[in-house]
């Protein structure tokens, strides 16, 4: 497999973030950069850049003279990852109901159909990610790509700490009801109304993290 150098450093950052995320590699788990290189077929250089990026991202860590690490992760980070993320969304909310559209609606109102199918079906991996892609319809129509990376970054951190350590939990039909507030805020053009419910949906989801973890 060849891969150009920009799309060998895209293959090895796909590559170990999924593995990051999904819990495949460990807290603490050693990084080595040629055996990495090996498994996907590239060279060294995309994987170590590929690191890098991941190390700002405080997936990895990196001392000097040492190899890379994955990054250490306790439970309780996930109270501590989803107030900004929450407040975030809550942004988004308020800078995208104005210029949302009919597909938008639409898009909403499918992804929260996908939402209460897995949870009907006990999907839970399933609900997640629809859940992820309900609210990040309203981030793509803010046209804010700053805003959009910081909750991608921070929505990689909750997805890895969720499979370390919260793999049986997941939205539930609560979540699908205040997403139906969410859509019909954004029918009413009424972003004040579509935030304060974004706002009420992922403080939900912080006292449930807080539960779990006293």
């Amino acid at each position: 497999m060849e891969h150009s150098v920009t799309s060998a450093r895209d293959v090895a950052y796909a590559y170990l973030r999924s593995g990051l995320v999904e819990g495949r590699l460990r807290p603490g788990e050693i990084l080595d950069d040629a055996t990495i290189a090996q498994e996907i077929s590239v060279s060294r250089t995309p994987v170590r850049e590929a690191l890098i990026q991941l190390e700002r991202e405080g997936m990895v860590t990196a001392m000097p003279r040492r190899r890379p690490k994955v990054a250490e992760a306790e439970p309780d980070d996930l109270a501590l990852i989803i107030a900004p993320l929450g407040a975030l969304h809550t942004l988004a909310a308020q800078l995208g109901t104005p210029y949302a559209t009919d597909d938008d609606v639409a898009a909403m109102r499918r992804h929260n159909s996908d939402l209460l199918r897995a949870i009907e079906d006990g999907a839970i991996d399933r609900a997640r990610l629809a859940d992820m892609a309900f609210h990040r319809v309203l981030v793509s129509r803010t046209g804010n790509r700053f805003l959009a990376s910081s909750i991608d970054s921070l929505e990689m951190h909750t997805s890895r700490v969720v499979s370390l350590y919260f793999r049986n939990r997941g939205p539930d039909g609560q979540s699908a009801r205040e997403h139906a507030e969410i859509i019909q805020a954004v029918l009413d053009h009424d972003a004040g109304a579509a935030a304060a419910a974004t706002r009420s949906n992922y403080l939900r989801g912080l006292s449930l993290a807080g539960e779990e973890n006293g």
